[in-house]
């Protein structure tokens, strides 16, 4: 028998598709380079500034490298900062929201002050704010997505743990003694596994649209890596020449970053306990 959160998010198609291209932008960045062994460094002189081909499917660029494999390189690039800001941002939000909800007191009120500090800045300028104050590069640009995803994680988890603290199954596990680090590992954690994995993956969509603009503003991932909002940077000085050097680039932006939204939103139905006896 078909597990049924499963099938409610199959019944909704348009997050089945957004998950079908997000398998195909992560096959493209395990397996691209076995299809594009050239690198995305080749430069051909004589090609510079090709149209859409069937040689290059996506044209090539001012220095005559080919669009396509940039792209699929960039893929890894991307995927990369966005999985390693994201992930890291929730470990480090999932500790504070448990140590807010669990504890209370003093705690709960230092925490939900640093929370609301960082929530008090927009995603990308907070993101701007960090980059410019460690510098550029592909390491500082994970550690900017990384704290502008620990408020939303840590306020979730710790609206959780509040929910959760008071109930009779906790109140039997301190009765037999549980360690509290014990009760927060085995029961109060794995109650927000649900709600985790819709955040981080909305998440995910937010850091690569963060992660690129940093690029195109020139304070992320530096040229010559095949990132993606480098990729704009660099095609914005001959948009009206050659406008396929900011298209496909955009359009990979523009798929990966609705199929993340599109998945989100189809697991937050599927997985929300509100909605198991309506579908």
């Amino acid at each position: 028998m078909k597990n049924p959160v499963f099938r409610r998010f199959i019944k909704r198609k348009v997050s089945v598709i957004g998950l079908v291209i997000l398998g195909l932008f992560f096959f493209m960045a395990i397996f691209g380079p076995l299809f594009f062994p050239e690198g995305p460094l080749e430069q051909n002189l004589r090609e510079i500034g090709q149209g859409p081909s069937l040689e290059h499917p996506c044209g090539t660029d001012y220095l005559g490298r080919d669009i396509l494999t940039r792209i699929v390189y960039g893929a890894r690039i991307s995927m990369y900062i966005s999985f390693s800001g994201v992930l890291s941002g929730c470990l480090i939000g999932i500790i504070m929201g448990v140590l807010a909800g669990y504890y209370g007191g003093w705690v709960d009120s230092v925490i939900s002050r640093v929370i609301d500090v960082l929530l008090a800045f927009p995603g990308l300028l907070l993101a701007i704010v960090i980059v410019a104050i460690l510098g550029n590069g592909t390491g500082n640009t994970i550690v900017a997505i990384a704290v502008f995803s620990i408020p939303s994680i840590a306020r979730m988890v710790r609206g959780v743990v509040l929910t959760n603290k008071d109930a009779q199954y906790i109140g039997a596990a301190k009765v037999i003694g549980e360690s509290s680090f014990k009760i927060i590992c085995k029961h109060i954690v794995p109650n927000s596994v649900s709600q985790m994995i819709v955040n981080v993956t909305l998440n995910l969509g937010t850091a690569i649209l963060t992660s690129s603009s940093l690029s195109f503003l020139g304070l992320g991932v530096q040229p010559p890596n095949p990132e993606w909002g480098a990729m704009l940077n660099k095609a914005k000085d001959v948009l009206r020449s050659n406008p396929w050097e900011a298209i496909f680039p955009g359009i990979a932006i523009t798929l990966v970053v609705m199929s993340f939204s599109l998945v989100g939103d189809g697991l937050r139905d599927a997985l929300d306990p509100k909605l198991k006896n309506t579908r």
